[in-house]
């Protein structure tokens, strides 16, 4: 229940974000109401579908640089830096276990 309403609340949120974006832009009208609704919705889960995958490699992208400062420090013998990129891990981490979760729903 708790994953369903933080996707709900993604695809809101990136709804909400993309209305935004279109502000003052002219949008082309459709042929029919009745038509228009569902390729909407679709269009916007496809869009919070892409957001996702998208913070999901730039999480992987700072995970990466995160354990490359982690290893330089260890080197470096600086427990400060070392224990600053454990912790930045551990966050980006438990961001990337979030992200993938709510990804399965795609």
């Amino acid at each position: 229940m708790k994953k369903h309403l933080i996707i709900a609340f993604a695809i809101c949120v990136l709804f909400l974000s993309a209305c935004g974006s279109l502000v003052g832009t002219n949008a082309p009208s459709s042929n029919s109401p009745a038509h228009s609704a569902a390729p909407s919705a679709t269009a916007s889960a496809q869009s919070a579908c892409q957001v996702l995958h998208d913070r999901q490699a730039q999480l992987s992208q700072e995970y990466h640089a995160a354990s490359i400062q982690l290893a330089s420090a260890q080197a470096n013998g600086n427990s400060q830096q070392t224990g600053e990129a454990e912790k930045m891990l551990l966050r980006l981490h438990q961001s990337i276990v979030q992200v993938q979760a709510q990804t399965k729903a795609c």
